[in-house]
């Protein structure tokens, strides 16, 4: 997939497209997470059309920052938010899910998937109990309804494993100095706009020019020569 869009001659920023399945957007600095989780999700209704169903933890459906990024304040009323305070309640409303996701729902939001269940201290265990069927349960309706499921984790640890071993997809997000990259199976965001048609490119964009240019001289098939490093220069 490219990275980047072209119109009018000028490359346009481009976000990864969700396919159906669990897509999981790990970004490092959670608190940092509602902006790239709030374009992704805006992104796929404004190119796909239908309904979110959108099971909330931690506070991460703010509406004001939804409709900052929104182009049309119409476009939150495709979004139907439920929120969840404990884990029972956030299990339960995704227990809920198959029957609220409809023909017309083209993406499930569940942000923080982990975060309530790790403070569950009912009996031993209960909160990874409650965490393996809740994901059980949202990646049977991405499969049935075959939309995609985007969630996001509150920690990356052991707990919070069994999202990125469910995930169809990791979805990555980093800030840089030049905005937020993310990176998938089939995508890397490669170059920055920055204004009156100018363009910031990565690294990453002139390896790959680097690449070709090497394949198409046909350099490619020329061994590597050995690099011998006894631990002097």
């Amino acid at each position: 997939m490219p990275a980047n869009r072209r119109s009018g001659g000028r490359p346009e920023p481009e976000l990864p497209e969700l396919a159906s399945g669990v897509r999981l957007l790990d970004v490092a600095d959670e608190e940092r997470a509602t902006g790239p989780l709030h374009s992704l999700v805006l992104d796929h209704l404004l190119t796909n059309g239908g309904t979110a169903v959108w099971v909330d933890a931690g506070g991460h459906a703010v509406s004001q920052s939804l409709a900052s990024l929104a182009p049309s304040p119409r476009t939150l009323d495709r979004i139907r938010v439920a929120r969840g305070f404990t884990a029972h309640q956030h299990y339960d409303l995704v227990r809920e899910l198959p029957e609220q996701v409809d023909d017309d729902t083209s993406l499930v939001v569940c942000p923080a998937f982990d975060r309530f269940y790790r403070g569950t201290e009912t009996y031993a265990d209960e909160g990874e109990d409650l965490l393996l069927r809740a994901l059980a349960t949202v990646a049977g309706v991405a499969d049935r309804h075959d939309v995609p499921v985007l969630v996001t984790r509150s920690t990356r640890d052991s707990f919070s494993e069994p999202l990125a071993a469910a995930a169809d997809e990791t979805i990555r997000c980093e800030q840089t100095e030049f905005g937020p990259r993310f990176v998938a199976d089939e995508f890397e965001t490669l170059v920055y706009p920055t204004g009156n048609g100018a363009v910031q490119t990565t690294l990453a964009f002139w390896k790959r020019v680097l690449q070709a240019r090497v394949s198409a001289a046909g350099a490619a098939e020329t061994p590597t020569p050995e690099v011998t490093v006894d631990g002097a220069y």
